[in-house]
């Protein structure tokens, strides 16, 4: 995803940490048990062995592994897809933050219906996860009446890429009932993100078993609506059950989908996107959410800082009329991930790649590109746009808290390559050297290479003695960032090539 000029990070830090507790330290290089941090590309063709296909509601689960991504739905009609990642538990005490890059395209030009993107409780038993109802659902919330379809067992939080716009919905047609946003209508109907809550796990009546109740409607914004427009957003105010309305004039106007009938590949295509969901607990209980979008190479804040608390009133629809309840939304101990998709009468293809996840406050990196010169070694500082944070009360992020010796060499995949001596990887590219002691990397092209040598890396604070906790603990790693070093004899190599950190060409944003 290549750019001039890094993309600005969202450095506002939304609630202070009130403790932090660690048991345990955890060594370097193991990534068990907190599940911090992790990636995956989904480009293998393959499905992870953490990966799950669960059961849909009455049609086969769409789903599909590719080279391209996570294929959660081909563009055909009235199909569905998703996918749990069973087998990988996220401790929640202190919060999680996750990105991953999704694409809407290749069916109508008003598609349907849209991708939703899941927490789950991490104790459900692997042989008891579902998804729920599907269409206006995104396999997450329920339906009840003649179709009805239980929600998603375990539900904690669902993110709705909604480009068909029913998500959000609520309905009660006799033959189908369900909650969503009453009293607020939104801006635009279509291209929504949204948030919905905890699935309701008390036993109300035979007409409301566990499982066709609670899920309310969190937060909706309508991100291609004019910034001018009234009530662009919404949202529940938790104490009342009823939702307030809001303009949210400084977000740009953009559509979800991505739209034509290939897969944007990096942020020079306007149709590129990536979103990023950050839970930090609050001291009150419960979390601050904020969902931001990346479109092109524009980051966009979505939903910001919205508290998700630990109770909540809401409005459930019944079939004779609308209550308003209480919800126990505690969070469990553990979370997994999950995602799903849908079409209905419009079509598009949904697919999603590259997602990783991290406690909140781990080290942040950026990508590089670089130029080299043939048979010449070249140095580099890959690290100078990246950063760890610092303290508390809020915790600080600058580059000068980062641990130069936890710099670890990743393959393409974002695995750890092994029995590295003396900082030194030699691949059919070239020879990297990485200097642990001020955090610079060489690079020697093998004789007669050119084109683009890749590496990965991450890294992770604690300050430059890597002693800081606990920012110097595994779960606070980064995520891999990829570097590039583009070899040609174009590169101005009887002169530049030959200085230090002088073929810089440009840094860019994973």
């Amino acid at each position: 995803m290549i750019k001039n000029t890094r993309i600005n990070r969202n450095k506002r830090l939304l609630f202070i940490f009130s403790s932090f507790i660690f048991s345990q330290s955890i060594q370097a290089q193991n990534q068990q048990g907190t599940g911090y941090p992790y990636f995956v590309n989904f480009t293998q063709g393959l499905q992870p062995q953490e990966a799950y296909k669960v059961a849909t509601s009455g049609v086969q689960n769409d789903a599909t592994f590719t080279t391209d991504g996570l294929r959660l739905t081909r563009s055909v009609n009235n199909i569905s897809g998703g996918v749990i990642l069973a087998d990988k538990i996220f401790k929640s005490d202190q919060g999680i933050k996750f990105e991953f890059e999704f694409a809407i395209y290749g069916g109508n030009t008003n598609g349907g219906d849209g991708i939703s993107i899941f927490l789950v409780d991490g104790s459900i038993p692997k042989d008891q996860l579902n998804l729920g109802y599907f269409g206006g659902g995104l396999g997450y919330s329920f339906v009840r009446g003649g179709e009805s379809t239980e929600g998603l067992r375990g539900a904690y939080l669902g993110i709705g890429l909604d480009e068909f716009g029913n998500f959000k919905t609520s309905f009660n047609q006799g033959e189908r009932v369900r909650n969503g946003i009453f009293g607020v209508t939104l801006a635009d109907g279509r291209n929504n993100v949204s948030l919905r809550g905890k699935r309701g796990n008390q036993y109300l009546s035979s007409s409301e078993p566990a499982g066709y109740n609670g899920y309310p409607l969190l937060y909706s914004t309508a991100t291609n609506a004019s910034p001018s427009s009234s009530n662009r957003s919404a949202y529940l105010n938790t104490a009342t059950g009823k939702y307030i309305g809001i303009q949210n004039p400084n977000l740009k106007q953009f559509s979800i989908e991505s739209g034509g009938t290939t897969i944007p590949q990096n942020e020079n295509d306007a149709r590129f996107r990536k979103a990023y969901v950050t839970l930090i607990p609050n001291p009150s209980g419960g979390y601050n959410i904020t969902l931001e979008i990346q479109h092109g190479n524009v980051k966009e804040t979505v939903i910001d800082n919205y508290y998700y608390p630990t109770s909540l009133k809401y409005t459930e629809t019944t079939i004779s009329n609308s209550t308003v309840r209480t919800l126990d939304t505690s969070p469990p101990a553990t979370f997994r991930i999950g995602f799903a998709a849908s079409t209905g009468a419009a079509k598009n293809i949904h697919l999603l790649k590259n997602l990783g996840v991290t406690r909140p406050y781990a080290a942040e990196v950026t990508d590089d590109l670089f130029s080299g010169c043939p048979g010449i070694k070249s140095t580099y500082s890959p690290l100078l746009n990246d950063a760890a944070y610092s303290g508390q009360n809020p915790p600080t992020l600058s580059y000068n808290n980062l641990d130069f010796n936890s710099f670890r060499f990743l393959d393409i995949n974002g695995s750890v390559i092994p029995n590295i001596v003396n900082g030194t990887y030699t691949s059919n590219e070239g020879t990297w050297v990485y200097s642990y002691a001020t955090g610079k990397l060489s690079f020697r092209p093998a004789i007669g290479f050119t084109g683009i040598a890749q590496i990965k890396y991450d890294i992770k604070g604690g300050g430059s003695n890597g002693t800081e906790a606990p920012y110097n603990l595994e779960e606070y790693r980064s995520m891999p960032a990829l570097i590039q070093v583009n070899v040609s004899s174009s590169n101005n190599c009887s002169k530049a090539c030959v200085i230090s950190n002088k073929n810089v060409t440009q840094k860019i944003t994973r």
